[in-house]
């Protein structure tokens, strides 16, 4: 795939011609054909609002079932291998019809496939979609076990690791252990409670079988004998609210076309393009949860440092850097409460986002708009 990209941009890299046509002339580079051309790798740059799922037949969510599904659930997956099962993409918008009507989630083994501010994303958004009083029940490999089982390795013919992979050194067993079929951000039990409340939850620890909940019990799809998992079961506490920004200004680009619902693919017509994103009262930190900004910059795959945020006009000199490589999807750009802390130096609140999608003239980037998750007043 990175080949395509750079591809990608060598064949629609703009000329001197491109950067000089007037506002809404065409260029060489259409999304909308690539998307005709190759679906898979335009999704790389857009994104779109996931279905609204038929909860008037179960109020209980699987999310990331995979093949594991239940009868008595809605169950969703990214890439369903079954007709029961939902196509659903975590880190797409959910839809707000779905807000306050579900009784409670099922996730095993999937945030961990997140990194740590997509997994604060997606509890946010299981946090909006829950009824009051709901429990998101959540299993996933324990970061904490898996130190111990490293520190105790030993290769031997029958232990799993070094049967399967010559996995040698405790070193190498705890790197295979969290990079193991993907997983991006593992938790022990102190981190999955500071991640729960920065969401809105509350955190309890449960075996892997038992649940706090009847409908969530012996749900699990291991004997914990000899697992490396852990569970807890997260209750929502605090309900938040999410408040959608559109871009108040773009400076340095210009419209090349509409790129999806919510989506428009820009080019830059210099250095830096900003976009600008109000709120309609100032934002407190202490009720914040996340931001997140919908943008992909098609150069950011072979490129790193392209965008930035700057918060009420503070420290321009020294603006957040979005990391790429710390992202499953190029359009997320995500920053959580500490972070924005940290961007503000000392400030209680904030009311302006300053974000540049791009670093360069002549970069294309997809935009669309700004999430705040906060706490409901």
């Amino acid at each position: 795939m990175l080949k395509q990209l750079r591809q990608l941009r060598a064949r629609f890299t703009p000329t001197a011609a491109d950067a000089n046509l007037p506002a809404g002339a065409s260029t060489k580079f259409s999304l909308r054909e690539l998307h005709r051309q190759n679906p898979n790798l335009a999704r790389a740059f857009t994104w779109s609002t996931n279905p609204v799922l038929p909860l008037d037949q179960s109020p209980w969510l699987n999310l990331g079932c995979g093949e594991y599904f239940f009868d008595d659930f809605i169950n969703v997956d990214l890439l369903p291998q079954v007709a029961r099962v939902f196509a659903w993409n975590l880190l797409d918008i959910w839809p707000n019809e779905m807000v306050g009507k579900v009784a409670g989630v099922l996730c095993e083994d999937t945030l961990e496939h997140f990194f740590l501010n997509e997994q604060i994303c997606i509890l946010c958004n299981i946090n909006r979609a829950l009824q009051v009083g709901g429990v998101a029940r959540i299993l996933m490999p324990s970061l904490a076990k898996l130190i111990r089982y490293s520190t105790e390795y030993v290769p031997a013919d029958e232990e799993l690791l070094h049967a399967t992979f010559g996995v040698q050194t405790g070193a190498d067993a705890l790197n295979m252990g969290m990079r193991f079929g993907g997983h991006r951000w593992l938790h022990d039990e102190e981190s999955l409670a500071r991640l729960a409340a920065l969401c809105g939850f509350s955190s309890k620890i449960t075996s892997c079988a038992q649940s706090t909940v009847p409908m969530l019990d012996k749900r699990n799809l291991r004997d914990e004998t000899n697992s490396l998992s852990f569970a807890a079961d997260l209750l929502k506490v605090h309900p938040l609210d999410l408040l959608p920004l559109v871009p108040s200004a773009v400076r340095g680009a210009r419209v090349v076309e509409s790129a999806g619902a919510d989506a428009t693919l820009y080019m830059a017509t210099s250095d830096r393009s900003t976009v600008e994103y109000v709120t309609k009262s100032p934002i407190p930190v202490d009720v914040l949860s996340c931001i997140n900004i919908r943008s992909a910059n098609l150069s950011s795959f072979d490129e790193h440092n392209l965008k930035t945020l700057v918060l009420d006009g503070r420290r321009r000199d020294k603006p957040w850097y979005f990391d790429e490589t710390m992202k499953s999807r190029a359009c997320m750009n995500l920053a959580n409460r500490h972070e924005v802390a940290t961007m503000l130096r000392g400030a209680t609140q904030f009311s302006r986002l300053r974000f540049s999608p791009a670093a360069r003239e002549g970069q294309y980037f997809t935009l669309g708009g700004a999430e705040l998750f906060v706490r409901a007043v």
